[in-house]
């Protein structure tokens, strides 16, 4: 190849990799969930690199973060990146909201001194509403468009709202999530300018009794502990136990074979399964942002041969099919959703146990 064939790029060397850094900030989609709805946005300013975070916390507890970094360039990607990174470390020690914020700023301040940024998180806790916020620089948080004080409980229907780079939102904060949080979302961004970075979510319904929600990493060895937890819930809600230990094998064959083939980019990811158990009823619903697949159009495995010779995951997704009473799949913002019903006699939950 000569020097003349190649097509210069638009941008410098140094450019594109701070472009690739704040690529590489973008959280995981948040899915389409039952009971909340969240989206947001991030820009990049002049001079400036702003962020957004949704995470899930032990105890069910979501954890949104907003920042930005008011330097350009390579260095101020890279700023932005460790600050994300201070920022997740300290909420997941769940500690006070304003010894989380000395806890980031503090580090911070000990790799960049004198470096200025905005940042701004909050904790909602969906099966109640109960949210506690915190920040410092140019950052608000405020349900609709009514600034909040830092703690509170978020209405049925109503925003949560947190945004760096800007103190105050505009009208558009108040309207109601009609046409979705996405779009709520960036329209809102426009209204912010340049460089602000957003977050919002809204509760569509408080956890109903016997819900429960559970996530884990994209990781083998973080399946055998969730099944467990999982087993261990449907036990407490008198779920039989020969209906549970099928619901967890099911698990564990969908989630190895989500971990082990649905990832190409080899990236950090968070797989969530909700389950919620009803009189005679579970339901179960597994949500992860892997390559787009389908379980339900694979074919029936060929069970009268070899046991090398069988397709990979085709006798796992068998057992699914079999043991579910109701199947469905959908390919939902960016998510698999796989929805499993398995419904048992009530009065198996008594013979069970002896009764």
């Amino acid at each position: 190849m000569t020097a003349s064939s190649v097509t210069p790029h638009a941008r410098t060397p140094d450019e594109r990799l701070a472009a690739e850094i704040a690529r590489l900030l973008r959280p995981q989609r948040f899915p389409s969930r039952r009971d909340l709805e969240l989206a947001g946005v991030a820009g990049e300013g002049a001079g400036a690199y702003a962020f957004y975070d949704a995470f899930w916390l032990p105890g069910r507890v979501l954890a949104l973060g907003a920042a930005q970094v008011r330097r350009g360039g390579t260095a101020g990607a890279l700023r932005a990146s460790a600050l994300h990174r201070l920022l997740r470390a300290a909420l997941a020690l769940q500690v006070e909201p304003a010894e989380t914020l000395d806890l980031a700023e503090s580090a911070y301040a000990a790799e960049f001194p004198g470096d200025d940024f905005d940042l701004a998180f909050a904790t909602l806790d969906p099966a109640t509403g109960r949210f506690a916020g915190f920040g410092r620089g140019h950052y608000c948080l405020s349900v609709g468009a009514q600034a909040s004080e830092g703690e509170g409980l978020l209405p049925e229907g109503s925003v949560l709202w947190l945004a760096v780079g800007a103190r105050t939102l505009g009208a558009v904060a108040a309207e109601a999530p009609e046409f979705g949080m996405d779009d709520l979302a960036a329209r809102l961004r426009e209204a912010s300018g340049p460089g602000a970075a957003l977050v919002g979510v809204t509760l569509r319904s408080l956890k109903r009794k016997g819900a429960h929600d559970f996530a884990i990493p994209n990781d083998l060895a973080a399946i055998a502990g969730l099944v467990s937890d999982i087993e261990a819930t449907l036990s407490r809600e008198e779920v039989p136990d020969m209906v549970g230990a099928a619901l967890g094998l099911a698990l564990d064959e969908l989630l190895t074979n989500t971990v082990s083939y649905g990832y190409p980019d080899n990236g950090w990811h968070e797989i969530l399964v909700d389950l919620e158990v009803t009189p005679g009823c579970v339901d179960l619903t597994v949500r992860d942002d892997g390559r787009a697949f389908d379980p339900l159009q694979s074919p029936e495995p060929d069970l009268s041969g070899e046991i090398e010779d069988r397709e990979v995951g085709g006798l796992g997704i068998h057992f699914v099919r079999t043991l579910a009473d109701e199947l469905s799949y959908a390919r939902e913002r960016g998510w698999n959703v796989l929805r499993l019903r398995k419904r048992f006699a009530p009065e198996a939950a008594l013979d069970s146990s002896g009764g």
